[in-house]
């Protein structure tokens, strides 16, 4: 069976048994707890959301629904402050973590191929720019973004801050939309009454 093939049907399989589990596990249930959990640990829930954020970030999960996380759990503002820092810290330890894992294999492969080299030199000459226009435009995956930058030349301050700035529309996108999740649930169960 060819690779291609047997790595779809993998795909297929994990997509299926996900979609399965939303209807078999009470995520409902659990999302209520974690949001209690959160409101009675101003501190902890927090800090707990953005070790999370990072971490999930580092592992290549999807960014949208942990943002979307934070503005159910905290609000516009603070969820939007929470979010950005989780994704900020998670992009920077991917980065750090191409940066001593495939660097210097990257250099050599780099030196004496023209393109590669005029791609290091951009990002040499305009790395913030770059750095902020690529993750203005999610066309390249924002987590395949934070490796592949640590193996480029790009400086790690100025990737945290490109990163954090370049990620700001896209984090109080979601935020927002997670905040609706959260009065949208509260109209349904009756909480929210009109004024």
């Amino acid at each position: 069976m060819n690779k291609l093939v047997l790595n779809r049907i993998l795909l297929a399989i994990v997509f299926l048994a996900l979609v399965y589990s939303l209807y078999v596990l009470p995520f409902a249930e659990w999302i209520v707890a974690v949001g209690d959990w959160s409101q009675k640990h101003p501190v902890a829930g927090p800090i707990t959301y953005i070790t999370c954020v990072a971490a999930a970030t580092i592992l290549f999960l999807p960014g949208s629904v942990s943002m979307m996380i934070a503005g159910f759990l905290f609000g516009l503002v603070p969820g939007f402050l929470f979010a950005a820092a989780g994704i900020a810290v998670g992009a920077q330890f991917a980065f750090l973590t191409g940066r001593r894992g495939a660097r210097r294999w990257v250099e050599q492969k780099v030196s004496g191929n023209k393109r590669l080299e005029a791609i290091e030199k951009g990002l040499q000459e305009e790395a913030f720019l770059i750095v902020v226009l690529t993750r203005l435009s999610l066309i390249i995956p924002f987590n395949v973004l934070n490796y592949a930058y640590g193996i480029t030349s790009v400086r790690p301050r100025t990737h945290f801050f490109a990163t954090t700035l370049g990620m700001l529309p896209a984090v109080a996108l979601y935020v927002y939309l997670g905040t609706l999740a959260r009065d949208l649930g509260q109209i349904v169960s009756g909480e929210a009454t009109p004024a």
